[in-house]
């Protein structure tokens, strides 16, 4: 890179070309010099842009490079909804409802959106979930249809982000197909892309070739949700409803339970420059991936319990047959229940699992076949019922009299319910199975009252069936089938005094 002494010098090496200028520059005069200075300041700078601008494909050092990089491998940054559990109580002499899909107000004057139902009983309490998002609607008519014909989304007004984005017309709604993956002709898809100024788009497809290509004339709608991305409202914090329908509705008092997801704000400029250097990060296709779990996973987080397995896995269980072939096998329990479960009380008699028809399949499942088939149409997809096996767990403490007993008992079913209950990472994918040795290193963290020298602790975990591992099976330490037994012992006095 050239400097402004180097132009400097070869603009000086020249001047006694001219005598008259010569004289001049070496008297000082500031018409002669500044006019140097400032083309070789310039020059200067634009060497030092050329020799940015060289590394810069390998290096991306500038924002509106990596913003450019990001958009050409359709990354966009986009922000996560918080989830709150709110408590609402009934001052009415009547029950009051909660639907589904009520706005409400926090204190900060940040709107949710109801997604659970309530029935508050009259003067009684009830809890609901609610989503931090709004919705703005946009209606777009087609005019000058062309190829991936694009619609522009506005940026919101305030200082939310964008997180979801629905796309509708007369004749309904239309899929989200990610860069146009198994999309056939007349496929009524959109794509969402982003450009290196970040203005986010809504691409259809092609007459003939991908998806539809919306005629001139038609009404689009576009349904556009913002976040305020990370939250952090307070507990018993109030909030309320948007507006008041009846007179019901101000007789019912809201207030912040339990913060189930804080969200997230959108990546920023340093982890997009290092996430773009990795596919396998940000490609959530599942035939890029070979992962099919970690799609419907990804997709819909809420399931309380999900197995995704193939052809082998269930071979290796129920043995060959031809409807295997090619096939993905599924069994799950989403968060408002309703798929069927089968329980299994003695691992000794295995509980086998039912093949559920079509007829017998729930929104959810149905969601999740969608899904699959969108990343990869060439698998078929059988749905089994989840087989429920509670997990047996005695637990027998002793611990010395300087402990209460009953607050013994609640850490140790506290820790034992986090870590290996219903709500249970493990849990929710099937591999739940308690080792003795985390067992007790677990209760000998959590609960510091067995770590005195005279305290003992026996652990009985009941074993799960001899056939091995089957995929559909739902195993989790349950209030009913975890029993915890403590007794204290008086303990010889070592201090001075006692």
């Amino acid at each position: 890179m050239l400097t402004k002494a180097d132009f400097q010098q070869r603009a000086l090496a020249s001047i006694n070309k001219y005598p008259t200028i010569a004289l001049r520059y070496q008297a000082g005069d500031p018409q002669v010099i500044q006019h140097i200075d400032a083309m070789a300041t310039m020059l200067a700078m634009y060497s030092a842009q050329l020799e940015t601008a060289q590394a810069e494909p390998f290096e991306k050092t500038r924002d509106s490079t990596v913003l450019a990089d990001a958009a050409m491998r359709g990354i966009i940054r986009k922000g996560s909804s918080g989830r709150v559990r709110i408590l609402a109580k009934n001052g009415n002499a009547t029950a009051f409802q909660v639907e589904t899909g009520r706005t409400i107000i926090d204190s900060s004057g940040l709107a949710y959106r109801a997604e659970t139902a309530a029935n508050v009983p009259a003067g009684g309490t009830a809890t609901f979930e609610a989503v931090q998002v709004y919705t703005t609607t946009i209606t777009h008519t087609v005019a000058g249809s062309e190829a991936f014909y694009a619609i522009p989304i506005p940026a919101a007004d305030d200082d939310a982000y964008l997180c979801g984005i629905a796309v509708s017309d007369t004749n309904g709604e239309y899929l989200y197909r990610n860069r146009y993956v198994n999309t056939a002709v007349g496929e009524r898809v959109f794509h969402v892309e982003v450009d290196d100024r970040q203005q986010t788009y809504v691409r259809f497809g092609v007459d003939g070739i991908v998806g539809v290509q919306p005629m001139d004339g038609t009404a689009i709608t576009v349904e556009v949700s913002y976040t305020a991305g990370v939250i952090s409202p307070a507990y018993g914090s109030p909030f309320a409803f948007e507006y008041i329908g009846s007179p019901a509705e101000a007789s019912v008092d809201l207030k912040m339970d339990a913060l189930l997801q804080a969200g997230e704000n959108p990546m920023g400029m340093s982890v997009l420059r290092d996430l773009a250097r990795y596919p396998s990060i940000y490609d959530d296709n599942a035939v890029f991936l070979g992962e099919f779990d970690y799609l419907v996973r990804r997709q819909f987080p809420s399931l309380q319990f999900l197995s995704v397995w193939n052809e082998s896995m269930e071979e290796q269980v129920r043995g060959a047959s031809e409807d295997n072939i090619n096939a993905i096998f599924v069994a799950c329990v989403s968060s408002g229940g309703g798929e069927a479960i089968a329980d299994e009380e003695d691992p000794d008699h295995p509980v086998a699992p039912t093949k559920i028809v079509e007829e017998d399949l729930t929104a959810t499942q149905r969601a999740i076949r969608t899904a699959i088939q969108a990343a990869d149409d060439s698998y078929r997809v059988y749905f089994y019922s989840t087989v429920r096996q509670k997990i047996p767990m005695a637990v027998s403490a002793k611990v010395s009299t300087a402990y209460v007993a009953s607050d013994v008992q609640g850490k140790i079913e506290e820790a034992s319910l986090s870590e290996f209950g219903k709500d249970a990472p493990a849990s929710k994918r099937g591999l739940n199975q308690p080792l003795y040795t985390r067992v007790y290193e677990l209760l000998k963290e959590k609960v510091p009252e067995l770590n005195s020298e005279k305290a003992d602790l026996t652990v009985t975990i009941g074993e799960p069936s001899a056939d091995g591992v089957r995929p559909e099976l739902w195993r989790y330490v349950d209030t009913t089938s975890l029993t915890v037994t403590v007794k204290t012992v008086s303990t010889v006095a070592t201090s001075w005094g006692g």
